[in-house]
């Protein structure tokens, strides 16, 4: 058992006279020279140097370091994250309080939709709108394809304006009705119910049989600005 430790020691200094001797030590480049002594279950260890980059970046940390703690913690040279965050918050509260003031919130009711009945520029411009996004299911003359025809006198849901409003926005989607709120504008939605009220009546060639409940047109209330009676898609 004694003897075992000069044997370890030979050994050792065996290896590190190899090291030593390694041509490689001679290099004149610094990276490929091995560190003399340097050697541990086989694995030599070269003087390999961190890159200038690596080493100036760590250098300006160290030196921003102080700077940035005073700035931030002292004296308020460096805005923190809370005063950034509060910072965007109100700029986008303004936009907000912007957006708002140059589209005020409209009450939508039967008065607000029947308002576009009868103005021949808001029923055109629902024309417009009729046929790029409605006709595929409706038909051109709404005469109705996959959707019902819009031009006879049944309605499968209530005909009031407001209501005819509401299923455009939000659709019925059991029966394939797409929403249209993230779509169309207000104003574009309610040219729709306008052109759509002129259809009715005007009885189209394949106009598609007859679907829901016969409500009679009421003249009085087709006439009235406010429009509370008014017929709708």
């Amino acid at each position: 058992m004694t003897s075992a430790t000069p044997l370890k020691k030979d050994k050792l200094n065996q290896d590190n006279t190899m090291s030593d001797q390694d041509p490689r030590n001679t290099s004149p480049d610094a990276d490929d020279q091995i560190i003399s002594g340097h050697m541990y279950d086989g694995i030599e260890e070269y003087d390999n140097p961190m890159p200038p980059w690596w080493v100036w970046i760590f250098v300006l940390s160290v030196v921003w370091t102080p700077f940035y703690i005073l700035g931030v913690h002292q004296f308020g040279w460096i805005n923190t994250y809370e005063d950034d965050l509060a910072a965007k918050q109100a700029e986008i509260q303004e936009l907000r309080a912007a957006a708002e003031a140059a589209s005020p919130v409209q009450d939508i009711d039967d008065a607000f939709v029947a308002s576009f009945f009868g103005n021949a520029e808001a029923e055109a411009a629902g024309a417009a709108t009729f046929g790029a996004y409605c006709a595929a299911c409706h038909g051109s003359a709404g005469e109705g394809l996959i959707g019902p025809n819009l031009t006879d006198d049944y309605w499968i849901y209530d005909d009031s304006p407001l209501s005819q409003f509401m299923i455009i926005t939000n659709g019925i989607l059991d029966k394939g009705m797409t929403p249209w709120e993230s779509i169309l504008t207000v104003d574009e939605r309610a040219q729709l119910v306008a052109y759509v009220k002129t259809l009715r009546g005007t009885n189209p060639p394949n106009a598609k049989e007859p679907q829901g409940d016969l409500v009679e047109p009421d003249s009085e209330t087709d006439d009235e600005a406010e429009g509370d009676g008014a017929t709708a898609p």
